[in-house]
């Protein structure tokens, strides 16, 4: 019967198993700060295996992990210690240091404690109190607050300063302990570099099971080397930048690059989160017995067992395990918690050797060694450069793989050439990478003015409408003077506005016309580039400015309709205008008057009125108020001759209707 026992306990222990049982065999390395961790290996029967991590992994382990039993084992809970925010857990401790308290402070919060206090002697007792009292300094006569500790002893009350204590120590054996397991506590609370997460499997037999998780990883990065050789086909070679960040070596791990980034973000799942609850006060009146809800009827999803695992199946020879191919394993495993999506676009450098790289080292990998196709040009915009274009090559993306952005290092002719910036490139994809510059091509440009020539123009009901054609001329000349023909590309800033008219350009990108020119050894060229645009515009005949009309007239070359039409409206709008200056001479006339009332009031207020300057000023009021009237009379003459002089214009531009 013993004998039966044991093999019943032996079967039913785990067994233990370090991370290094189930080592990294595959990592990818995204664009966006993360990288998938995995890792593989065999169990058998019940495993459990602890993972070393660091805390700052935790939140994006406990997001991310995925746990998958190939050969139909069980995952059971995972285990790690949680991490309360210190005050909590300090608070927790029935003797409180959270706030780093005072000795007087500390005593207080031991009242009712049996303790001993060391003076000159030790004194037993229960802290009774602490209170705080203002003594006077006999030789300075400051005062100061001292703390004073009493004490109940087998004698009676005893006061005790607090400053003639040199230690004291807690004779509660229970509180003494946890005063002991706070400073613990507390100290635990400075090492955050290790936690521990323990993963659990149970089965049968030997199975195949899988650990992936994603964790924050340095960005992987891209750099070319572009060979061009005097003859033959130019090479590129590309290398992957990546970094072993991780606190363990990885030893014939595969290594997957992937350009793509993927929405990524850290939730704190590791720390405790407690919300504040409303207090409910219930009512004080009608006192209400507690009710204990029905239980619900068994659901299928209740489950109240587990069946016996399967037999462990056999693993394919050669086959190698990866999360792809997980899928019925983690259904059989875990119950499904969420839809999954296609992230988009994305490619992907696939190292198809096994890659060994030591912890907190870095490793290049080569990822495209290609014959390439890239013609040598060189590229002109006088934003980069007024005087000479930039060495370049126009890169056609002859493999099959997305070459990513990154530098490119240019070999030209068996020496180094210069740098380069690339950005992604899809295959059959044409990039143009400048590298150094061409002295021996210059190039001059003068941009010509702007000519206008009018299209059309018409009046109707009133407004002027002209259609103006423009055209825009800016000529290059390219002087190469090296020994060898160049092929030289010409930039200039392409507007939507501007209709291009000749010569065709190569290409168009989004801010840039490009135009081809190639040139032999010691050859000038000229050309230009010459670009229209048709603008309309209106002119409100009645308000319209005077000058604008009168350049209408030079520059419209408008029927002569239309031309006497204009004059019409010009000569109406100028007598117009004669009356309002007019208006405003009459009304400057009636100010000038009224500041000078003011200064003869202000000097009649001081005046007797029986004297004759006195009267001299009232002569002279009544003589400026008859003045004043009249003014006021012409200017509402004025004002009916402007209003019906602009109301014949408006009348008259109104039925105006001139092609």
């Amino acid at each position: 019967m013993r004998t039966g026992w044991l093999l019943i306990i032996g079967m039913c222990m785990a067994t233990a198993l370090a991370q290094g049982d189930l080592p990294v065999s595959r990592v990818v390395l995204y664009r966006s700060g993360v990288g998938y961790i995995e890792r593989t290996g065999t169990v058998n029967g019940n495993a459990r295996i602890q993972l070393s991590l660091r805390e700052p992994q935790m939140n994006d382990i406990l997001k991310s992990l995925v746990l998958v039993d190939f050969d139909g084992g069980r995952i059971e809970p995972v285990q790690y210690t949680t991490r309360d925010p210190l005050n909590r857990v300090l608070s927790s401790y029935a003797i409180n240091i959270a706030d780093n308290p005072s000795r007087a402070e500390l005593l207080k919060r031991l009242r009712g404690v049996p303790v001993e206090v060391f003076t000159q002697s030790a004194i037993k007792g229960t802290v009774l109190s602490v209170e705080e009292r203002t003594v006077r300094d006999e030789k300075s006569g400051q005062t100061r607050t001292e703390p004073l500790l009493h004490l109940l002893t087998g004698e009676g009350i005893t006061t005790i300063a607090l400053s003639e204590v040199s230690r004291f120590r807690v004779l509660d054996e229970r509180l003494q302990k946890e005063l002991e397991n706070a400073l613990l506590a507390l100290a635990s609370g400075l090492d955050t570099n290790r936690k521990v997460l323990e993963l659990a499997f149970t089965g049968r037999g030997q199975r195949r099971v899988l650990i992936g998780y994603i964790t924050e990883m340095p960005l992987w990065k891209m750099s070319y080397r572009l060979v061009i050789p005097r003859e033959g086909k130019p090479l590129l070679q590309g290398w992957a930048i990546v970094e072993n960040t991780t606190d363990e070596d990885w030893e014939n791990v595969q290594i997957t690059v992937v350009s793509g980034k993927p929405v990524s973000f850290i939730q704190n799942l590791y720390e405790p989160i407690y919300i504040k609850r409303p207090e409910y006060r219930p009512r004080l009146d009608v006192g209400i017995m507690p009710e204990i809800p029905q239980a619900a009827l068994e659901a299928d999803l209740m489950k109240t067992g587990a069946a016996p695992a399967p037999e462990a199946m056999p693993r394919a020879a050669g086959r190698p395990l990866a999360l792809g191919e997980a899928r019925e394993a983690m259904e059989e495993s875990l119950e499904p918690m969420a839809e999954g999506q296609t992230a988009g676009a994305l490619f992907e450098y696939r190292v198809q050797t096994p890659v060994s790289i030591r912890r907190q080292q870095s490793a290049m990998l080569p990822v495209i060694n290609q014959s390439i196709e890239a013609e040598p040009v060189s590229l002109y915009n006088p934003r980069r450069n007024a005087q000479h274009p930039l060495f370049g090559v126009r890169l056609t993306n002859s493999t099959n793989l997305t070459l990513m952005e990154g530098p490119v290092t240019v070999y030209y002719d068996d020496s180094y050439g210069g740098d380069a910036l690339m950005d992604t490139v899809e295959p059959k994809g044409v990039r143009i990478l400048t590298y150094a510059l061409d002295t021996d091509v210059e190039v001059s440009v003068d941009a010509g003015g702007i000519i206008r020539e009018v299209l059309t123009t018409r009046i109707v009901r009133g407004v002027l409408e002209q259609r103006t054609k423009l055209l825009r001329t800016t000529r290059y000349t390219l002087r190469n003077r090296g020994t060898q023909p160049r092929t030289v590309l010409v930039e200039q800033p392409y507007d939507g506005e501007w209709t291009l008219l000749q010569p065709s350009a190569e290409e168009r990108t989004r801010d840039f016309y490009r135009f081809k020119r190639v040139l032999a050894a010691n050859q000038t060229d000229t050309f230009e580039v010459r670009e229209e645009r048709v603008v309309s515009e209106t002119y409100a005949l009645l308000t319209a400015d005077m000058d604008s009309l009168q350049l209408v007239l030079r520059n419209a070359r408008p029927s002569e309709a239309m031309r006497k039409a204009i004059q019409e409206i010009i000569e109406r709008r100028r007598q117009i205008a004669l009356l309002q200056s007019e208006v405003q001479r009459e009304q400057q006339k009636i100010a000038s008057i009224e500041r000078d009332q003011e200064r003869i009031r202000q000097n009649m207020a001081q005046l007797d009125r029986a004297s004759d300057l006195y009267k001299q000023y009232v002569q002279k009021l009544t003589q400026q108020e008859r003045e004043m009237e009249q003014a006021r009379e012409r200017i509402e003459r004025l004002q009916k001759q402007i209003a019906d002089a602009q109301q014949a214009l408006s009348d008259y531009i109104q039925g105006l209707n001139i092609e």
